[in-house]
């Protein structure tokens, strides 16, 4: 009987018999043990013979601090707008500062690591400093790595054979990192910021060369009607509607409360106090004329622009001081009379001032509006020359003030961004000595092997059973030939068996072999250079 022939099935039913693939698998076992000890074998060298690979590392954590006044910008606006875009780009940014070679190079430098590498290659000639610092940085770039660890967490790697050297490399690279990245955070704004104020100086000879064409057309003219006017052909409609808007208001409502402001003053007194009295204060017409002068000024300027809300500010302060110097003549003049009286004198004395300042402001007006109409009558030409230039000095005056704004807010936001408002990067953990090598992995090259191991061997154990092609049983001849099986002889394993068999084993040798081979190019070259 063959010895390799398998024993004839007890039943004569068909199917999927679990036993025969069992037996199949037995008398192939050597095709599955075999890959099974060299994987782990080669595992093992690997193990032995790698260089061992220390990790010294520190983490980072970015903070983000929003800003609550209208004149700092928010700082989650670079990030989109949302806390979950911060991981994604600052990791970006962060990748692409440690792998630019400036940095890089700045490292190799600083810590003359150059100088280690021609010690290593004899070969390289004395001069060649350029050719060292790039192999120092492309071994430098290999070694270190940025992972993300959480939430606007991040850990800066450095690896190395030498334990202290990875040590000491990794808290020069954190910390020449932090403060590369705190830097070129500022750098946006620091970058604006210039731009706008060499901006600013051309805006500015810009609205000096029309200033000076605008005087220079004006005396040209020697004309009344824009020598010393304030109304122009830009403020006119402005004017206009403004001296309505008073007289009405001074003939009217003015008017009415100034009664009944006297009555009331009337009847403490006996009689109106005299104004002359507080006209003789320098103090109060010093107030006053101020208070018309600006009164004037923001009747020229459209409400809401940035002039008139500055003006307005000027004139509560302003009307505030001549109330105080009004209540402190009263005081003077009237020590007698009580807090309520003084008061309601004060009150009257105060209005009627004003209304004065009002009165005088309602006649520069009229003048002024009165003497651009009958020059732009007489010199219609002149009249739109002055406008264009007009124009042309308000138009630069505005860009002055705005940019000049623009530099005041990026100010503010470079000055944010260094303290607890903006976006800061902090060392949360510094890097540690580790004496415990990362490289080789002992587990996870045994698993390899493993794993390796048996994927080779069930798939060689597979692939022999579906390239035999000769039967293992009498019913399978049977089945295939079909004929009828009347005897069996046993095989005589003379020469030609033998040579048939050897020729087998050494195909299935070099199958093994090959395969093999690609298992150790796994160990010994891919899995040091992804570790």
């Amino acid at each position: 009987m063959d010895p390799f022939l398998e024993e004839q099935e007890s039943s004569g039913g068909g199917g999927f018999d679990p036993m025969s693939l069992l037996r199949a698998f037995w008398r192939r076992k050597l095709l599955f043990i075999i890959p099974f000890v060299l994987c782990l074998t080669m595992a093992f060298i690997a193990i032995k013979t790698m260089t061992p690979i220390y990790a010294s590392s520190g983490q980072v954590v970015i903070k983000v601090n929003t800003a609550s006044s209208n004149l700092l910008d928010d700082p989650r606006a670079r990030f989109g707008g949302q806390y979950g875009d911060v991981n994604g780009i600052a990791y970006s940014e962060m990748n692409l500062l440690l792998t630019s070679s400036e940095f890089l190079d700045n490292v190799v430098r600083e810590l003359n690591l150059a100088s280690a590498m021609r010690d290593q290659d004899k070969d390289s000639a004395e001069g060649d400093d350029d050719l060292a610092i790039r192999r120092a940085r492309g071994k430098l770039s290999g070694m270190i790595r940025l992972k993300s660890e959480g939430n606007r967490l991040f850990r800066l790697e450095v690896r190395d054979p030498d334990p202290a050297q990875a040590h000491r490399l990794a808290t020069f690279v954190l910390e020449r990192f932090v403060a590369e990245y705190r830097a070129s955070q500022m750098a946006t704004n620091t970058s604006t910021r210039d731009f706008l104020t060499r901006q600013l100086e051309v805006y500015q000879n810009d609205l000096t060369t029309a200033e000076n064409e605008l005087n220079s057309y004006q005396a040209g003219l020697a004309s009344a009607a824009l020598v010393d006017n304030s109304v122009n052909a830009l403020n006119i409609g402005t004017a206009d509607a403004s001296l309505s808007a008073l007289q009405i208001r001074f003939n009217g409502q003015d008017a009415a409360e100034l009664r009944n402001l006297s009555l009331a003053a009337r009847g403490v007194m006996g009689e109106l106090p005299a104004l002359s009295m507080y006209q003789a204060d320098s103090g109060i017409m010093a107030a006053l004329s101020e208070l018309e002068d600006l009164e004037f000024q923001s009747r020229l300027v459209a409400t809401g622009d940035r002039d008139a809300r500055d003006l307005e500010a000027r004139l509560g302060q302003m009307r505030v001081r001549l109330r105080a110097l009004v209540d402190s003549q009263v005081a003077q003049q009237q020590p007698s009379l009580s807090f309520m009286s003084r008061n309601q004198v004060a009150e009257f004395v105060y209005f009627s001032l004003y209304r004065q300042g009002v009165g005088e402001v309602i006649r520069r007006l009229d003048s002024g509006i009165r003497s651009f109409r009958n020059f732009t009558a007489r010199q219609p030409q002149q009249s739109t020359r002055v406008a264009e230039l007009q124009s042309a000095v308000t138009r630069a005056r505005k860009l002055v003030e705005s940019i000049e704004g623009e530099i005041t807010q990026h100010n503010l936001n470079l000055q944010a961004s260094l303290s607890e408002i903006g976006i800061q990067i902090r060392i949360r953990q510094d890097p540690q000595l580790e004496l415990t090598p990362v490289e080789p992995n002992k587990l996870k090259l045994m698993a390899m092997g493993v794993i390796l191991s048996v994927g080779i061997g069930i798939g060689l154990v597979i692939l022999a059973i579906m390239l035999d092609r000769s039967f293992s049983s009498v019913d399978s001849m049977e089945k295939v030939l079909r004929v009828q099986v009347i005897g069996t002889l046993p095989m005589i394993q003379d020469e030609h068996f033998q040579r048939k068999r050897t020729v087998r084993l050494l195909r299935w040798v070099t199958i093994v072999l090959g395969i093999l081979a690609v298992g150790a190019v796994g160990f010994l070259v891919v899995y040091p250079r992804l570790g």
